[in-house]
């Protein structure tokens, strides 16, 4: 966790969050932070059910020179938590990794959520198969820590703090 913890809080020096919490305003952070746009595409609830996503809510898809995320989510709190999950993924760097030459997206229901997806424009599809790898947890951890770290109220800098307490963030 002290290793994820480090990596947060680079993350956030780098690509920092906005204030007030704005999700699509951090999203074009990521996007220019990655020098990729990013495509956000909400989707009805429980869209991806069966299809290996996990409890069926995200997923994300590499393409050759952007990314989408598929989201479904009845409130705007769990959609946050959605799509902070997969941008976790992507700026934990555990996107595609060149193994699979074409991805298998036989079991998504792309086609009817996303008629212009075609299947050669895809790289990669990262999806929650298996909560207990490393990456889901990383991701899952990462999307908490930011939700988190946005809802906290903003101190504004004082010379006493940065004096005295220069190792403390907040």
């Amino acid at each position: 966790m002290t290793e994820l913890n480090e990596q947060f809080q680079e993350l956030i020096r780098v690509v920092p969050i906005p204030y007030p919490w704005d999700t699509v305003a951090y999203v074009e952070r990521v996007a220019e932070y990655r020098g990729r746009p990013i495509t956000l595409c909400p989707i009805e609830p429980g869209s991806l059910s069966g299809t290996g996503c996990g409890t069926g809510s995200g997923v994300w898809i590499a393409r050759q020179h952007d990314d989408v995320i598929m989201y479904g989510a009845d409130t705007a709190w769990h959609a946050d938590h959605i799509i902070a999950h997969e941008l976790g993924h992507m700026l934990l760097g555990h996107g595609h990794d060149g193994a699979e030459e074409t991805p298998d997206t036989s079991d998504l229901p792309l086609r009817a959520l996303m008629p212009s997806l075609s299947a050669e424009a895809i790289m990669s599809v990262l999806r929650r198969r298996d909560y207990s790898t490393e990456r889901e947890r990383d991701a899952e951890t990462f999307a908490d820590m930011l939700l988190v770290e946005a809802t906290l109220p903003r101190r504004r800098p004082s010379p006493f703090r940065s004096t005295f307490f220069r190792a403390r963030h907040r």
